[in-house]
């Protein structure tokens, strides 16, 4: 989702300066709560420096800066859209950062909110997905699990007993197991004691 609304010049720009300014320096530990954000950016884009696409083309210079909001996100619209009103503390940042943006009638009444955002937000023409189907909760777990994995096959599997190589499988499996989900079908299961009891030719 993008939206692009319009900041009047003079104080009001200086003011969304500022905002920008403290957000970028705070911590901002409620967004990496929100475990179905991908991606938040707000940005400011100066109408009297606005990008030319050639030397030839005229300079333009809006009576409005352009507030540029981006994000990627889980779930449906709506969804997301309730979750930034209902939040208390995330209303309250989303005053600070929209209150200089002409127009803005805050994060709640829901309808008021809503309908401002539709206005202002620019259409999708193109999204590349790269874990199609997988949240942000997967790619975390995700990441976690394969640096467990490395670090388990560090270990001198060839030196161990089969006693010590089921302890410590085992024990990486209970350590892992929240982060293995559902495949969606049926598989076979796993015999962890496959060490302990090679297959002999012919089984």
């Amino acid at each position: 989702m993008t939206v692009i609304t319009p900041v009047p010049r003079g104080w009001k720009r200086l003011g969304a300066k500022l905002v920008l300014f403290i957000f970028k320096h705070l911590p901002l530990t409620i967004v990496t709560q929100l475990a179905f954000i991908h991606f938040a950016r707000w940005i400011l884009v100066p109408g009297d420096g606005l990008p030319r696409l050639d030397p030839k083309q005229p300079k333009e210079d809006w009576p409005y800066d352009l507030y540029i909001f981006t994000t990627n996100f889980n779930g449906s619209w709506d969804q997301y859209i309730d979750a930034f009103g209902r939040i208390k503390s995330v209303s309250k940042g989303l005053n600070m950062l929209w209150y200089t943006s002409a127009g803005f009638p805050g994060p709640w009444p829901m309808r008021l909110f809503k309908r401002y955002i539709r206005y202002f937000e620019w259409p999708l023409d193109l999204y590349y997905n790269a874990y199609p189907g997988a949240t942000v909760r997967d790619i975390e777990t995700a990441v976690q699990l394969d640096s467990k994995l490395e670090a388990f096959l560090k270990n001198p599997i060839d030196e161990m007993s089969d006693e010590e190589f089921g302890r410590q499988y085992r024990a990486f499996l209970n350590e892992v197991g929240p982060f293995l989900g559902s495949t969606g079908y049926d598989a076979a299961p796993i015999n962890l004691e496959h060490r302990a009891r090679p297959l002999e030719l012919g089984q």
